[in-house]
C-alpha cells in the first residue's frame, strides 16, 4: 500500500494546501493510497484526508519532518511505501513515475550540487528509523548547527537516489520564471511600488514535469494570478488548482 504523507504545522500554510494536495495527488495518482496529513491543527482539512498527531517532542517547523522515519511509523507494514510531499509543491504530471523510478529510498536534489531537498522523499516503511533515532539522540545540537531536516538526512544517509530534473523542476531555478536585470534595492522597491516595473510575461508549463518545488518564496499562490517580485506570472499553478477542484463538485 502506498502512504502519501504531508506536514502542517503552525500557520504558513492554511488548510486550504493540505485539501489542494490531497486534490492533485488524486489526480495524477493511478494507484490506491491513502493520504495523511501530520498536524496539530486538523480544523479545515478534508475528511477524506486521515489526521496524525505531531510526535509529541519539543522541535518546530520542518523537523517534525524526521518522524516519517520512524521505525512504527503510523505503524506501517515494511511493505508499505511512504511518498512525503510538501504543501508548497504544485503536481504537474503523473506521480506513478516518482514512485517507479527506483525502489530504493529517493529524494529531491537540493539547490547545490550533490544536496537533497526533502520537499519529496518516497521511501520503504521503517526501513530508515536511524534516520530518526540518531536525530533524537541529539536533536538540540543538530537544530543549532543545521539549516534543516535535510541537511540531517544527507548527513546520515549519502546513498538515496536523486530525482532527475526531468521530473521534478524548481520554480525558481529551472522554468525561465525570473527576469534578468533586478536593479538591488532601487529595483526592489519600485516593483514594490509601480506594477509598470513587475515582470511580464509568464512562466511557460513545465510539459513532461511530474513536480514543481516552489521552495522559499514565492508560494504558489503568490504567482497564479499576478507577478511576485522578479517572478513572473505563472497561470497554469490556477489552472490546474480549478481541474483538480471540479472533481470534487
Amino acid at each position: 500500500m502506498l502512504h502519501v504523507v504531508c506536514l502542517k504545522w503552525g500557520d504558513k500554510y492554511s488548510s486550504e494546501y493540505v485539501n489542494r494536495l490531497y486534490k492533485m495527488v488524486r489526480h495524477n495518482l493511478k494507484r490506491t493510497f491513502k493520504f495523511h496529513c501530520i498536524t496539530e491543527d486538523p480544523q479545515g482539512i478534508d475528511s477524506s484526508i486521515l489526521i496524525e498527531q505531531l510526535p509529541k517532542v519539543d522541535l518546530k517547523g520542518w523537523w517534525y519532518k524526521l518522524a516519517i522515519f520512524k521505525k512504527d511509523f503510523l505503524n506501517l507494514d515494511e511493505s508499505d511505501r511512504v511518498l512525503f510531499l510538501d504543501l508548497d509543491i504544485v503536481i504537474t504530471g503523473p506521480l506513478d513515475q516518482l514512485i517507479d523510478f527506483d525502489e530504493r529510498f529517493c529524494i529531491t536534489p537540493g539547490v547545490l550540487k550533490n544536496t537533497y531537498n526533502s520537499s519529496i522523499m518516497c521511501f520503504d516503511a521503517g526501513k530508515y528509523g536511524f534516520i530518526w533515532d540518531s536525530f533524537l539522540a541529539q536533536k538540540e545540537l543538530i537544530m543549532n548547527e543545521m539549516h534543516g531536516d535535510q541537511d540531517w538526512i544527507q548527513h546520515v544517509y549519502k546513498n538515496a537516489v536523486v530525482y532527475p530534473k526531468s521530473l521534478v523542476k524548481s520554480f525558481k531555478l529551472d522554468l525561465d520564471s525570473k527576469i534578468k536585470f533586478k536593479f538591488g534595492k532601487l529595483g526592489r522597491s519600485l516593483r514594490k511600488r509601480y506594477t509598470f516595473f513587475l515582470p511580464r510575461g509568464t512562466v511557460p508549463y513545465p510539459v513532461g514535469t511530474s513536480v514543481v518545488l516552489f521552495h522559499g518564496k514565492p508560494d504558489p499562490h503568490d504567482v497564479m494570478e499576478k507577478p511576485y517580485d522578479i517572478y513572473r506570472r505563472a497561470p497554469w499553478v490556477k489552472d490546474i488548482y480549478k481541474e483538480v477542484e471540479s472533481e470534487f463538485i
